[in-house]
């Protein structure tokens, strides 16, 4: 799957449905308490980014490129439009 972010494409490797599951109950777990809890937001990052498999990528970009990154790659696997979810 190719992800477009900053005039980059990056290959991506496809999201399992099993996958998808587990991504979307992590989800569920950032809002659980009707506010973000940005300790689960940032262990779904990282999951996003071990399906991914782009760590070679993400070790040379500064923190927030990243984030944005794998947040573009987690609304895509989840199929969650950018602008439903205040992209």
């Amino acid at each position: 799957m190719i992800i477009k972010q900053d005039k980059k494409e990056y290959d991506v490797k496809d999201c399992t449905y099993k996958e998808r599951r587990e991504l979307h109950r992590m989800n569920a777990k950032v809002w659980a308490k009707g506010e973000m809890d940005i300790d689960s937001y940032y262990l779904l990052l990282e999951r996003v980014g071990e399906i991914a498999g782009l760590e070679a990528e993400l070790e040379t970009m500064t923190m927030s490129k990243v984030d944005k990154l794998l947040q573009a790659i987690f609304l895509e696997y989840l199929n969650i439009s950018p602008k439903k979810a205040g992209g």
